[in-house]
């Protein structure tokens, strides 16, 4: 989950200038959503799309547990296959959803309308920052490269590749929940 400060520590890492450092507030309390809210719409104002990707996948949480061994033991077994081949078998690890290999050989991980394992109809948000927002609310799709930074990680270590967010393609947070969380990395080379 981000907080301000490792947002701040992102952005220092990458190299954002002191320029544009200074017009975010990095002190505002982390545990209220809405500056984490301000944070997203300042980002989406004062940096390009690649660099809010970069900053966000960064901040992505939840990255050791069952799904960690998981994914790494899929690792194992699967190492000799082709990337399509693993990816058809991924969604054999639970929570992975079901990858798709794009034509220009991107992959897109699409979840959505299920919350704790039930059919919602809707498409919910799981992170608990975004719970505590006050209904209704619109959100910028660029706080989803958090979550997309989890499956980036994940994938990576059951891929055995290295990946990098390009695209969030819906969101659930400016959609009021009418489209999934979907998500396109690059494969590096």
């Amino acid at each position: 989950m981000p907080t301000l400060k490792k947002i701040r520590d992102t952005m220092k890492k990458l190299k954002v200038s002191d320029e544009i450092m200074a017009q975010f507030d990095f002190d505002a309390d982390s545990n209220k959503p809405e500056n984490l809210v301000a944070m997203i719409d300042k980002m989406d104002e004062l940096l390009t799309e690649e660099q809010c990707y970069a900053i966000m996948e960064q901040q992505g949480c939840c990255k050791s547990g069952q799904r960690d061994k998981d994914c790494k033991a899929f690792a194992v077994e699967h190492v000799g296959k082709s990337l399509p081949e693993k990816l058809t078998l991924l969604s054999s690890v639970q929570y992975m959803m079901s990858p798709r290999l794009n034509p220009d050989g991107s992959i897109t991980v699409t979840f959505g309308g299920y919350q704790n394992g039930v059919h919602t109809g809707k498409t919910t948000c799981s992170c608990g920052t975004i719970k505590k927002l006050k209904q209704p609310f619109l959100l910028s799709p660029t706080y989803c490269g958090c979550c997309a930074g989890h499956f980036l990680y994940h994938y990576q270590n059951a891929l055995g590749v290295k990946l990098k967010l390009v695209e969030i393609t819906s969101s659930p947070l400016n959609t009021n929940g009418e489209k999934p969380c979907s998500f396109t990395f690059e494969v590096m080379k």
